[in-house]
């Protein structure tokens, strides 16, 4: 059988721009007001699926697509900019989202109706199409009287949609309602309607099959109410090896992206499995101190990271007797018994270029006593969540689990016992721990717990160096920082369960990476030693100055926000009333009433917060002086406006000064975040000092990167390897270490050399190992460019600035290729050298499309005076 599906089929014809009949196909371009709507920069995958449903309009077959997107790939984010299009473009108005969970509804309503939310997905500022606001309703029933510029979306169950529609009520959704007008089914985690399909003959269905095969037949009763009617369904999960599956969606997955690429292209955690031989108490505490261990390296790198580590257990009283063990170890742990297992664990991993070994050689160096005080603090009764079973799991504790990675959620450890289900979103989990007792080893076991691991396998988009990324970055610089980057599993070694989990990762498509790595090295040429380049040249770099008081003189010189809002949380029922007997949108169920800050609490929230003490806030603040000033301030927290969304019926003088506290409390941990995160000491200007060469250009470097488990062929551009460059004087080092973007970098200026030796002599290109960092002129975001070309003239010396950047990262890098640019356009420019002058250079990124690759070209020959490249294939040497 032919297992092409429709997305592979708008594939081949968008790659070779050729349609049937050989008529020339134009790549549909995503209207510019779809992303200006959305509060995040669309990848360029969802990119590509908005392409597709572009490319499919008008067709026979557009009325029922599928995305078939991996979990965490932000199918949502792609939803949202359907529904805008689907809206600008061809006039739909109801919108019909239909879920097989209740949380799926409340996390979808924080998703596309809640702009406060830090998960929402339009522009927080508003939706504005051709100059007109346009506004989301929630309804229970469509309108038959629409407003303008209104898009009605109706949320629900899937049970609950089929039991409104076979047993309608008065003034309820009936067929004949859906009939009258056009309506859009959006149906999120599609796989639950399709029972019927997957299972054409069955003597003995259970009861749970049988209604969901009830769900399937009422979902194709709603598509043919109207002609007009249209669906788009999105989902991680879409058997196609089964044949009954395959020939219902084969000409309906629309745009198809699945776990094995998007881990490959670095848009989620490593994912690895370290297997202990230990009891679980111990297995616990090494995963603690690993866990503590990813805090304390993003410390020390300025990143804002609080990593959460979840105790997985089979029953809730094994689950409960782990909670209290867990919290007996922790709290009895002593310096004595602590640094025994340090130095037990070190001989041990010594040696084996480990996660482990870097970890227990970091506590070798480290106060211990400082360690577990940090530990007692940090896993205490508030910052633990236990989820054993949905009868005693609160409103309160679902919004902290959905909400893990928020600046005031203060979890740090989560015991759970059912695997978290379709719908939980969960970027800051770095430890899971099976706990062993009694848990079973069977593949429906391990199939669950490949689920699990694929939710936690979400990556954590955090900033470093003033850069915020939603991919992975750190894989090529070695473990300390590849560490936040990574997912463990902590599990037992043996070998029967081992085989069965590692089954069901592949087949789920996660793949794993053992605890060792492809180790490169490059080596400085002999003969680059000897010249004058490297034994008395300069590198020219940016001076820092200190910042000045006047530079963090208020919040908004940190990035903080000076409104903000929190919900007062109530139970479902209670904070947003009974919704499926109410039509009312959600801005009408909750009054945003602004609290008036009491003096006294502030006081008392800053003397609860470490942070707040006056001799900490002078080092982020210099400009204080004094905590008065820091609270009267209207550059502080005098002008600060806290508002409390509250429940209808409910007014700011219920709250207790004990809840007052609370928001202040919040408000405070997000200040300290953010100071922590957005504080720098120094800040780059247009003077440029020589530095020598030999001290920042490294005789050798090392590059170290993981093994993958699987034998899939990976898609991933990044992947690396080294290639041998004997007999290329040109380039500094005897082998080229990269992946396929900076060869073809390198390839790229090795066609150039004959034109560049015409007019320029001594030509060196310098492959710079994250050492040679520039600041952006006036600001404090660093800058470390991949290559600088060294090469003379009879007048000057020049320094040329090249970086290779994946298209992936073009948008939010584009104020390096600004500082790079700058270089030749600025006045004020000024180097200070000895000897000949020098001109500093910058060029237009090298990036993977043919068009930014000539782009480059063309910016290289003309800022250069050269002509163009020499077209002919680099010999590689091996």
């Amino acid at each position: 059988m032919n297992k092409e599906t429709l997305h592979h089929q708008i594939e081949n014809i968008l790659s070779r721009f050729i349609g049937k009949d050989n008529e020339l196909i134009e790549r549909p371009i995503v209207p510019a007001y779809i992303q200006k709507n959305l509060r995040h920069q669309l990848r360029p995958y969802q990119q590509a699926a908005l392409e597709h449903l572009l490319f499919m309009e008008g067709k026979p077959s557009s009325n029922h697509l599928l995305f078939l997107m991996a979990t965490g790939s932000g199918k949502t984010n792609v939803l949202a900019a359907s529904v805008l299009y689907l809206y600008k473009q061809k006039g739909f108005q109801n919108f019909l989202f239909f879920v097989n969970s209740d949380s799926i509804i409340r996390k979808t309503e924080e998703n596309l109706l809640n702009p406060k939310s830090s998960k929402y997905l339009f522009n927080p500022e508003g939706i504005e199409i051709d100059g007109e606001r346009i506004s989301i309703q929630v309804v229970d029933v469509f309108p038959k009287k629409k407003n303008k510029q209104t898009i009605y979306l109706k949320l629900t169950t899937i049970q609950k949609l089929h039991i409104d529609l076979t047993h309608p009520r008065e003034n309820g959704l009936t067929y004949q309602s859906l009939a009258e007008e056009k309506l859009i089914l959006l149906s999120d985690e599609a796989h639950h309607i399709n029972v019927q399909t997957k299972k054409k003959i069955k003597k003995k269905e259970t009861k749970e099959e049988i209604e969901e095969k009830n769900w399937e037949i009422t979902v194709s009763n709603i598509m043919r109410a109207n002609p007009e009617n249209r669906m788009l369904e999105f989902t991680a999960t879409l058997n196609l090896d089964n044949d009954h599956l395959f020939d219902k969606y084969k000409e309906r997955v629309l745009f198809q992206y699945d776990l094995p690429r998007f881990m490959n292209d670095g848009y989620s955690k490593n994912v690895l499995l370290a297997k202990h031989n230990e009891d679980d108490q111990s297995k616990m505490l090494k995963a603690s101190l690993l866990n503590q261990y990813r805090k304390y390296v993003a410390n020390e790198n300025g990143i804002n990271l609080k990593p959460v580590i979840m105790f997985k257990s089979n029953t809730i009283a094994l689950s409960k007797d782990t909670k209290e063990d867990f919290m007996q170890m922790i709290q009895g742990l002593s310096e004595p018994t602590l640094k025994k297992m340090v130095q037990r664990e070190l001989n041990v991993h010594r040696g084996t270029s480990t996660v482990w070994e870097e970890v227990f050689n970091y506590y070798d160096r480290t106060d211990l006593l400082k360690v577990i005080r940090d530990l007692k603090n940090e896993f205490t009764q508030d910052t633990i969540l236990v989820v054993n079973s949905q009868e005693i799991f609160s409103e309160k504790d679902a919004v902290l689990l959905n909400s893990l990675e928020d600046m005031n959620n203060p979890i740090r450890a989560i015991f759970a016992v059912a695997k978290l289900n379709e719908g939980w979103d969960v970027l800051n989990l770095f430890d899971i721990v099976r706990i062993s007792e009694s848990a079973s080893t069977t593949q429906k076991a391990t199939d669950s717990e490949a689920q699990l691991i694929g939710r936690g396998a979400r990556y954590y988009p955090f900033e470093f160096d003033g850069e915020k990324s939603f991919q992975r970055r750190f894989d090529l610089l070695g473990r300390k920082l590849s560490v936040l980057e990574s997912l463990h599993y902590h599990t037992m070694n043996e070998s029967a369960y081992i085989k069965n989990l590692i089954k069901s990762l592949d087949a789920a498509g996660i793949q794993t990476k053992e605890e060792k790595y492809n180790r490169y090295e490059a080596k400085l040429k002999n003969k680059f030693k000897e010249n004058p380049l490297f034994k008395n040249g300069k590198i020219y770099i940016n001076k820092w100055v200190k910042t000045t008081p006047d530079d963090y003189n208020s919040f908004d010189k940190y990035a903080i926000d000076t409104r903000v809002s929190y919900n007062f949380e109530r139970t479902e029922e209670e904070q947003y009333g009974k919704r499926s007997q109410s039509n009312t949108a959600l801005s009408e169920l909750y009054t945003e009433v602004q609290l008036q800050l009491d003096r006294r609490l502030i006081q008392k929230a800053i003397q609860r917060n470490p942070f707040f003490s006056f001799s900490s806030l002078r080092e982020y603040t210099p400009s204080l002086v004094s905590i008065k000033d820091f609270i009267d301030s209207p550059s502080f927290m005098g002008g600060c406006q806290i508002f409390i969304r509250l429940p209808r019926g409910m007014t700011i003088d219920e709250l207790s000064k004990k809840e007052q506290l609370t928001f202040i409390d919040k408000y405070l941990r997000y200040v300290e975040e953010k100071m922590k995160l957005n504080y720098a000491k120094e800040k780059g200007t247009p003077e440029f000092i020589g530095e020598s060469f030999a001290n920042y250009i490294e005789e050798s470097y090392v590059i170290q990167t993981n093994s993958v488990n699987n034998n899939s062929k990976s898609l991933n551009t990044q992947i690396i390897s080294s290639r041998s460059m004997r007999g290329q004087d040109w380039y500094i080092y005897d082998k080229a270490i990269g992946n396929p973007l900076e060869w073809a970098l390198i390839e790229e200026i090795n066609q150039f050399l004959e034109s560049l030796e015409d007019k320029y002599q001594n030509i060196y290109l310098v492959r710079n190992e994250r050492r040679v960092k520039f600041r952006e002129i006036g600001g404090i975001r660093g800058f470390m460019p991949d290559f600088l070309l060294f090469m003379e003239d009879e007048k000057f010396t020049y320094q040329l600035f090249i970086e290779p950047k994946g298209s992936h990262l073009k948008a939010q890098d584009t104020w390096k290729e600004k500082f790079m640019l700058s270089l030749t356009e600025r006045e004020d420019i000024e180097v200070l050298h000895e000897g000949k002058d020098v001109r500093l250079i910058g060029f237009k990124f090298y990036s993977d499309s043919n068009a930014d690759k000539q782009a480059f070209r063309e910016d290289f020959m003309e800022k250069l005076n050269i002509k163009a490249p020499i077209q002919e294939e680099f010999k590689w040497s091996y």
